[in-house]
């Protein structure tokens, strides 16, 4: 069996999906598309192609990325993956860096790709939204005590041994907080976990997902798990380790 899948959280991506899917051909690597109901045929769309390498998980509905990213964990878990990556549907991440990212997981255990560290880079993003994503990151280094550079790229490698430590239930968020919190959980997990520069392009086709309520869930959730952490310490590993 491959020993890397890829997860690819899908709503209304049937117009760059494919693409992405025809690039990681390039690799070995099994897919798992996790739709949220798309009304644009994204799943059906997908399982058209009849891809040995690819299935689709049909979520229900629209749950957020968060929730599509634990039930393609507890699939790819199941079924004794080595290794998890994530990427998104909409060709911001570049297959080629997840093959480097697989180089550099070879004596660690999580792998982040990050833009903002010499050698990674963003293509057609607006400043707002590269002020926006330093900012959360900043907040979030600030806030929880956590070091790196880049805490809400979805572009992800784990050793899947660190996956099945965790309490993937008690992992919340839905929004692109869900990206903080998988490094919070693992942190606490004592995970290894490393940066490497990557190449983020801004979609050319379908529409962004940020919206507010995004951005104020991440807010909110960083600002409580702050003020969690000062009263309790330890809280962190006691509510998502096993």
């Amino acid at each position: 069996m491959t020993k890397l899948v890829v997860l690819i959280p899908t709503y209304n991506e049937s117009k760059s999906v494919l693409s992405v899917i025809s690039d990681l051909q390039a690799i070995s690597a099994d897919v798992i598309v996790i739709d949220d109901n798309s009304p644009d045929g994204t799943a059906d769309l997908v399982e058209s192609l009849k891809y040995s390498n690819v299935r689709v998980i049909k979520n229900g509905e629209k749950n957020g990325i968060g929730a599509a990213y634990i039930a393609g964990f507890k699939v790819a878990l199941h079924n004794g993956y080595e290794f998890v990556a994530t990427m998104d549907a909409d060709g911001s991440h570049l297959v080629q860096d997840l093959e480097s990212m697989m180089l550099v997981i070879s004596d660690s255990d999580v792998v982040m790709g990050t833009r903002w560290i010499p050698g990674g880079s963003v293509v057609n993003w607006s400043l707002h939204r590269e002020l926006l994503s330093r900012f959360g990151t900043w907040f979030a280094q600030k806030t929880l005590a956590l070091p790196y550079k880049d805490l809400t790229g979805g572009l992800r490698l784990y050793r899947a041994k660190y996956l099945h430590k965790l309490n993937l239930g008690e992992i919340r968020s839905n929004g692109y907080c869900f990206q903080i919190e998988m490094i919070r959980a693992l942190t606490a997990c004592g995970a290894a976990i490393k940066e490497t520069p990557i190449t983020f392009v801004e979609r050319g086709l379908g529409e962004s997902k940020m919206s507010k309520a995004i951005v104020l869930e991440a807010f909110w959730r960083v600002s409580f798990w702050g003020l969690q952490r000062t009263r309790r310490h330890n809280a962190d590993k006691l509510h998502y380790v096993k």
